[in-house]
């Protein structure tokens, strides 16, 4: 869902602000934009089944129920759901209520992907997001029993120059008292075209800085670690096997579909890629057609590169009926040549290879290493 109360510094997605919306989007009119791109994906490919759901943004929690529950009712019946095991929605704090809360879990979602940020007021307010902290934990305390009844997941941005260091450890122990079952730990990104990269390029000591980076998650995994979460993923943890089994499925490279504007999806192989502007996204479903900008046809070269890049970037690692055999002795011979000299990042087993959290932070360097000679 491409609204938000207003656009973060940081942000680069294709999402507008409700007092900035571009001619002809509405809340009706998107809802009636993915009605009708669901039946067309449907009519495309066949019958579908999904066994998880992911509306994100944006702020998918300013859709008026009404709204929501048209969209949702249209997946349910172009799609085959009836095998669904997670519908996880993207949610601010200052966009819950209690009523709100109610309806969604009536409308079947489990998960609730809080985009938190920050607990320092001075960060959300350099990063330009639309509430405070005191606002925030307020609602969380005054909606604790609504919230009860989903998968909590909170973001947290890490990297952030206007907090203290390791301010990250002081937001996850306050994030506690709501009985989270996952967090997500991400770096503070410098986005071309932004407000935040106009003024990192005044302002240069606000630049992202990777040793500090490195330093916060390391600290944050330990704290996590301490009260029961698994990093399962380079910046995912969770609590008890509560993994967004969503992303599990990008990441353990299997079919997705997207609607929506600027949406991606790989099915068969093909990478597809939406319009970003929601009136080029809208024209093309005025003519019945796919509103697909970018469609790309991935060789098995690509695929297998692909697969092994993602499926790293999990604890489980990649396994061996992943790849042919000739790959994946080439694949083992490299991995145990990077074992020998850096025993500290990754891990060969019979079968398997994956790395550790100090090899997940230098996750890109090891695949382009694996990969040499191989693909």
């Amino acid at each position: 869902m491409p609204f938000c109360l207003q656009r973060c510094a940081y942000c680069d997605f294709a999402s507008y602000a409700l007092n900035a919306l571009p001619e002809g989007l509405s809340f009706t009119s998107y809802a009636d934009a993915l009605i009708k791109e669901a039946g067309l994906a449907a009519g495309e490919h066949g019958s579908l089944r999904f066994t998880t759901i992911y509306i994100g943004g944006g702020t998918p929690s300013l859709m008026p129920l009404d709204e929501l529950q048209r969209v949702v009712a249209a997946m349910r019946e172009a799609f085959d759901v009836s095998r669904l095991k997670e519908f996880t929605l993207e949610a601010n704090p200052d966009t819950l209520g209690r009523d709100k809360l109610r309806q969604w879990s009536e409308l079947g979602v489990t998960r609730l992907s809080v985009g938190i940020q920050s607990l320092s007021d001075r960060s959300l307010r350099e990063l330009g997001r639309s509430y405070s902290s005191g606002g925030a934990l307020t609602a969380f305390y005054e909606l604790a029993d609504e919230l009860s009844a989903f998968d909590l997941s909170f973001d947290l941005l890490l990297n952030v120059p206007w907090q203290k260091p390791l301010q990250v450890l002081d937001d996850i122990r306050t994030l506690y008292a709501f009985e989270p079952a996952h967090f997500s730990l991400y770096s503070l990104k410098v986005e071309p075209g932004t407000p935040l990269a106009m003024r990192v390029a005044n302002e240069p000591g606000l630049a992202p800085d990777n040793d500090r980076f490195a330093d916060e998650m390391n600290a944050a995994e330990e704290l996590l670690e301490e009260s029961g979460f698994a990093r399962y993923e380079i910046s995912n943890f969770a609590r008890d096997g509560k993994w967004s089994l969503h992303n599990l499925t990008y990441w353990r490279g299997g079919d997705y579909l997207g609607l929506g504007v600027n949406a991606t999806g790989c099915i068969n192989s093909v990478r597809t890629r939406n319009h970003r502007e929601f009136a080029d996204y809208r024209a093309a479903l005025s003519q019945d057609a796919l509103p697909i900008a970018e469609r790309t046809e991935l060789s098995e070269t690509e695929r297998a590169f692909e697969r092994l890049m993602l499926a790293l970037r999990t604890t489980w690692g990649i396994s061996r009926d992943a790849f042919a055999a000739g790959i994946w002795e080439k694949l083992q011979a490299r991995a145990e040549e990077l074992a020998a000299r850096h025993p500290q990042l990754i891990v060969v087993a019979p079968g398997r290879i994956a790395l550790t959290s100090g090899g997940m932070n230098v996750e890109h360097a090891l695949v382009v290493e694996l990969a040499e000679g191989v693909f």
